[in-house]
């Protein structure tokens, strides 16, 4: 079950996103649920420093207006 779901099934949609204590604490013991799932599965956990990026900027292509008329 996903956190969206829990948070529909327990406050309904027009409650707020926070919710209550008892709907953070679900949450957070489906999420740890999840997380130890995830590394009995053979999954690794990698801290990737803040200045990392997956996409690096590219150098702007020179080729406006190269379409022909």
């Amino acid at each position: 079950m996903s956190v969206e779901e829990i948070r529909m099934e327990e406050n309904g949609p027009e409650e707020s996103e926070v919710g209550s204590m008892a709907n953070r604490t679900r949450i957070r013991d489906q999420l740890n649920a999840d997380i130890e799932a995830f590394l009995q599965q053979g999954g690794a956990i990698v801290r990737v420093e803040n200045d990392v990026r997956a996409d690096p900027p590219k150098k702007p292509d020179a080729n406006y207006g190269s379409l022909p008329i």
